[in-house]
């Protein structure tokens, strides 16, 4: 009989016990179901109503092409650039966009160096034209003002770079003039929000979290600005304003 009653009292303990840790998993996961089932049941947001945009995006990013050739390479920089961009984009669902872009972006360097009692003067150019495949999607639309969203893109580049170097020599001044042009692809990935300015008109800041050279180097110190602490994120964003070309009734 003590057998007996010690399992029958070890069996309501265990049922006890169940219904205890049910009925705080249902206690949890009740709210968090309403949370979900909100999110799923809120209509469209000024972002993903119509179907074409067109905008401007600036970038802080300083991308780095390496020529193939390396006659401006040295002490001097080149083959750098920062892209503006105008850019169409087509909304492929409530949730997911692309945007097609184009740009113009360059840079000038300045360097003089002494060499054995000879001075040196370097002057850079660089001019690059640069396309761009982005996809966006956002994965968070908090209140239907602030979506939030992911991106990867594909950014294609074509630079060329013109180095100048004078100096004064024997026979007086010398100059010598270097050129050279060549196409690398980058890859990008980033997070960001966009935020409502009017029916039409809405803005998007970005995040680059992930930058690469596809065809080129990626040195820490040359490329990505990676040693240079503050700097390094600060030159990794990109603002965006953009025009919805038709909304939908």
């Amino acid at each position: 009989m003590v057998i007996i009653r010690s399992k029958y009292s070890y069996i309501l303990r265990m049922q006890f016990l169940c219904y205890t840790y049910m009925k705080t998993y249902l206690t949890l996961l009740l709210p968090l179901s309403c949370c979900f089932s909100a999110f799923a049941q809120q209509e469209p947001s000024y972002i993903e109503k119509g179907k074409f945009t067109i905008g401007l995006n600036l970038q802080t990013v300083s991308y780095h092409i390496y020529y193939k050739e390396g006659k401006t390479q040295g002490s001097v920089r080149s083959g750098y650039f920062t892209p503006i961009s105008i850019n169409s984009g087509y909304q492929l669902s409530d949730r997911a966009s692309l945007r097609f872009g184009i740009g113009l972006g360059g840079d000038r360097d300045k360097l003089t160096e002494q060499i054995q009692d000879v001075e040196y003067k370097h002057n850079s150019k660089t001019v690059a034209l640069v396309s761009s495949l982005s996809l966006y999607h956002t994965f968070l639309n908090l209140y239907k003002k602030l979506p939030i969203y992911g991106t990867v893109s594909v950014v294609p580049a074509y630079g060329f770079t013109s180095l100048q170097t004078t100096h004064n020599g024997a026979n007086g001044t010398d100059s010598h003039t270097a050129k050279e042009g060549g196409l690398n692809v980058f890859a990008m990935a980033g997070a960001g929000f966009n935020y409502q300015i009017s029916n039409r008109l809405y803005g998007n800041m970005s995040y680059f979290f992930y930058k690469k050279n596809l065809s080129g180097m990626n040195s820490s110190h040359y490329d990505w600005d990676q040693g240079y602490g503050l700097r390094s994120i600060t030159k990794s964003f990109e603002m965006g304003v953009n025009y919805k070309l038709g909304m939908e009734r």
